[in-house]
């Protein structure tokens, strides 16, 4: 099972859906990277992002690069390159979490794993947290 040192997720189509609510899954799955490196990238303006992320229900990410924050948007991997820099890791140590061909092919050019969530439901992923490393393992389905 690979360990990551941070996991990135969208935010519009990833996290949260078309009306503004939590996709489903997607609370559960960024509160199990609690403890952990993490953080929101997005082309939306960061008031946006913030205003999308409480109305949804979320916590405060500890990082959040926005569209203010970078020249180029998506299919650039600026956003994600600057991602893994301000949380002091490698980007090729990074999961992210995307809902666009853009999305992916900005996470893959920045050298990072990637789960393209058109194809994996959020709800039957989750993110385990070594205690002593912070590093993040993904799990898939239910423990037993």
């Amino acid at each position: 099972m690979r360990a990551y040192e941070a996991v990135l997720f969208d935010l519009y189509g990833t996290l949260v859906d078309d009306a503004g609510d939590a996709a489903e899954g997607a609370l559960g799955l960024v509160q199990s990277a609690s403890g952990a490196a993490w953080g929101i990238v997005t082309s939306c303006p960061a008031r946006l992002a913030r205003a999308l992320l409480v109305r949804a229900g979320f916590p405060e990410p500890p990082l959040m690069i926005a569209a203010e924050d970078v020249a180029r948007s998506k299919p650039s991997p600026d956003c994600y390159r600057l991602a893994a820099a301000r949380l002091g890791v490698s980007a090729g140590s990074c999961l992210v979490f995307e809902d666009s061909t853009h999305g992916v092919a900005a996470a893959r050019a920045a050298g990072m794993e990637v789960v393209d969530v058109r194809e994996a439901a959020l709800g039957g992923l989750r993110l385990c947290v070594d205690p002593v490393s912070k590093r993040l393992s993904l799990q898939t389905g239910e423990r037993g």
